[in-house]
This record gives structure tokens, sequence and C-alpha cells, in this order.
């Protein structure tokens, strides 16, 4: 009897669509991981599936300040908004980013409702 039923389980994992198996993933952002920027407006995120905009919560945080050798992380306040594709979405600032290095960090939960979440960093020149 035991084949049986690992037979059954298996043929069931492969004829599952493999968009159910999937988790929201980040896949692009403006300004790139790494790269220093001139004075943004705003924060774009490109992600693999649409997010369940009920379940998004996003931070930027200054992590460093020119001349400010122990400067503590400061939330940088911000809303944003979903991308009609629900694929992506925009941070925005209350006002340009100024020189410094930040740290951007999201959750959410994808169409498999899972949450998921990353962060990536960048300079500010």
């Amino acid at each position: 009897m035991r084949p049986i039923y690992v037979s059954l389980a298996a043929a069931l994992l492969v004829s599952l669509p493999a968009a159910a198996l999937a988790h929201a993933k980040l896949i692009s952002t403006t300004p790139t991981a790494g790269a220093t920027v001139a004075k943004p407006g705003k924060v774009e995120l490109k992600f693999n599936e649409k997010l369940i905009a009920a379940t998004v919560k996003t931070e930027i945080v200054m992590t460093g300040m020119p001349g400010m050798k122990d400067h503590p992380p400061m939330k940088i306040n911000h809303t944003y908004k979903m991308g009609k594709d629900g694929k992506s979405m925009i941070l925005l600032p209350k006002r340009p980013l100024s020189s410094g290095t930040y740290q951007v960090s999201w959750s959410a939960a994808g169409t498999d409702t899972h949450r998921m979440g990353s962060e990536f960093s960048f300079t500010v020149k």
C-alpha cells in the first residue's frame, strides 16, 4: 500500500503549476544594489510575481552619513505605491535622499501567500 501513496504524492507534486511553488523575489531595483547615485527622489522595486498589496512592508534606513563616523541608523519617512501590474512598487521619500548610505528592506506575500523579503543598499553622492 505504501508505494501507491508515494507514487500518488509524487504525481501530485509534478502536476502542480510552477507558479504555485514560487515565492516573490526582487528581480531589479533603481538605484541598483551597490550603486552610487545622485540624490534620488524615489526607489523602484520590481518583482517576479504580483504581490498582495495589503501585506507589503517597506523601510528605508540611512546607515551612514559623510563626516559622521558613528552615524546611528535613521529611518527615512516615505510612502509607497504599487504599480498597475502588481509586480512593482515605488518608494517615495518625503524629500530627495541626501548624501550617505542607505538600506532598503521589503517584505510581502506573493500569490502563494508566503511572506518573503530582502534588503539591498546603495550610496547617494
